[in-house]
């Protein structure tokens, strides 16, 4: 197969002319070269590799063409950033002669169209931004968020591809958009869609070859996100939550992907003990109250709000046994009849599969309060936190878990040693997708994007940990070795970034084929090199 060969580059800028360049365009205050921000802004929650030369925040697209011109020109790499949230090195860049492009100035929501059902907004705008704009027209986007939504952009997602909000019912975040424009690597910019026709509005996906699609998923290597174009429906005029406990894997599994296939939730998540206690110790007095008004206030009506407050207060921390595996769910409906249909039936799979309902806080809670602050990304005592998933159809998900197990058998003596802890986060996306996500904590100091993104009265809470090279050194180990094997057992991915194989395991012809777009949308590899194996 032949192999992406980039062309031969320009001679490389001088960073001071390349500078002057850019602040000429964006102007001073969005032009960074301090050390301090070239190391931030070049990390994520896991990875940390080169900082980059320059960060550059735009304030509109047609500003970032021309520098994004201007960089390429000048043989650096671009490389856009969202949220920062990711965790798979997918805006960590692998060159120092790179820009890292701050994607959050350029966050307007631009257009609710509610005739035509659609809203046009900048790629930078996070996602509780677009769930507070669209709930003044009781509006929300199919998938409406990822559960770091306060930072995390629109862009972002769709460029890693994130689940939670609304996935159990809509899908991805991918699987929601109509249309994007896109910046490609010489500064000129594409429209895909229905828009891609002059004059015409972005209502429609699908105007010829799915054009939208082929820059989604890709970690911003083939173009850059500017805007984007998503479905609109209305917000559900009742829901309602139930959990259940398990006290196997097994058995819990099956009620999730049976209740996928029915269709009857609209959010399906679960817990295994370790993780379950890892979420309860982080939380305080002071969350717990603040949540209890979020679920009152939330509840509608004075008479209901006392009764979700109540519920919650009595069942206190111990509505779970310790022991138990546990998943929850919220359903939707245009009735209250309708959810207590659905809930009912959740309920009774669950009591055939030997499952126990018991109160639905975490439900309750976490939709009340769908954009909390970011405070999960680290331990209860400021462990190091890192995630690893698989996507697999139904009929794999006991394959994929006992290979997990397996994984993590054969660390064992690596695990206890570096006090390493594992938990498993799993949820389901539509109706096929079954995601197992294995969950990491190690004892090792915080890296500045977490001393940048957690609430600072928490992050004075923490205990903390020294420098802890061999428990990380440890955890890069079997984290390389559960990635491999989910490589070999033929699950996928989303947020590819640079952590998951790709290249490796994709058919020759799809990865030929990929290759010659690339070659052709961005000849000299400037866009975010390293991803998708374009190195």
């Amino acid at each position: 197969m032949q192999q992406f060969k980039s062309k031969k580059l320009m001679p490389l800028l001088n960073k001071s002319t390349l500078t002057e360049k850019l602040i000429v365009v964006l102007g001073a205050s969005a032009v960074k070269t301090d050390q301090d921000s070239c190391v931030l802004y070049s990390q994520d929650v896991y990875a940390k590799d080169k900082p980059c030369a320059i960060v550059i925040k735009p304030s509109c697209a047609k500003k970032l063409s021309q520098a994004v011109s201007i960089i390429t020109q000048g043989g650096y790499s671009v490389v856009a950033r969202g949220g920062g949230m990711s965790y798979t090195g997918g805006y960590v860049p692998k060159e120092e002669h790179s820009v890292v492009v701050d994607m959050s100035a350029l966050n307007n929501v631009l257009e609710v169209n509610t005739k035509d059902m659609y809203v046009t907004v900048e790629s930078g705008c996070s996602w509780e931004k677009l769930y507070l704009t669209l709930k003044e027209h009781k509006l929300r986007t199919p998938f409406w968020g990822t559960l770091s939504g306060r930072f995390a952009t629109v862009g972002g997602s769709l460029s890693q591809n994130g689940i939670f909000w609304g996935s159990a019912q809509h899908g991805f975040a991918v699987d929601s958009v109509l249309s994007l424009d896109v910046i490609l690597s010489d500064g000129t910019t594409l429209t895909t869609g229905s828009a891609a026709k002059k004059g015409t509005q972005p209502f429609a996906r699908h105007f010829g070859p799915d054009l939208t699609g082929l820059f989604c998923n890709d970690s911003a290597t083939l173009g850059i996100k500017t805007k984007a174009t998503i479905r609109l429906i209305p917000e559900a005029l009742h829901k309602g939550s139930t959990s259940i406990s398990f006290t196997e894997f097994n058995h819990q599994a099956e009620l999730m992907s049976e209740v996928a296939r029915q269709g009857l939730a609209s959010e399906c998540f679960g817990f295994d003990p370790f993780l379950q206690s890892q979420r309860l110790q982080r939380e305080s007095l002071g969350k717990d109250i603040k949540s209890l008004f979020g679920v009152m206030k939330a509840a509608g009506s004075v008479g209901k709000a006392l009764k979700a407050g109540s519920k919650i207060a009595l069942a206190g921390r111990d509505f779970i046994e310790s022991e138990c595996w546990s998943v929850h769910f919220l359903v939707e409906d245009w009735t209250e009849q309708g959810v207590e249909l659905k809930l009912n039936k959740i309920n009774q799979l669950a009591e055939n599969l030997q499952g126990k309902v018991v109160e639905n806080t975490i439900p309750k809670v976490m939709s009340a309060n769908p954009f909390g602050p970011v405070n999960n990304m680290v331990g209860p005592k400021g462990e190091r936190w890192v995630p690893i998933h698989a996507l697999v159809p139904h009929s794999k998900v006991q394959e994929a878990y006992l290979a997990t197990e397996a994984v993590f058998n054969k660390h064992a003596a690596l695990i206890e040693q570096c006090n390493i802890g594992i938990g498993y986060l799993l949820a389901t996306v539509s109706s096929t997708v079954f995601v197992l996500e294995p969950v990491f904590f190690w004892p090792e100091a915080l890296n500045e994007l977490h001393k940048h993104a957690l609430e600072p009265a928490h992050l004075k809470r923490l205990p903390g940990f020294a420098a802890n090279p061999v428990a990380s050194n440890a955890m890069a180990v079997i984290r390389a070795d559960l990635i491999s094997k989910y490589a070999e057992s033929g699950y996928i991915h989303m947020q590819l970034g640079k952590s998951y194989q790709f290249k490796q395991v994709l058919d020759a012809e799809n990865y030929q084929l990929l290759t010659d777009i690339k070659k052709r949308l961005d000849p000299n590899n400037r866009l975010n090199p390293g991803c998708l194996g374009f190195d």
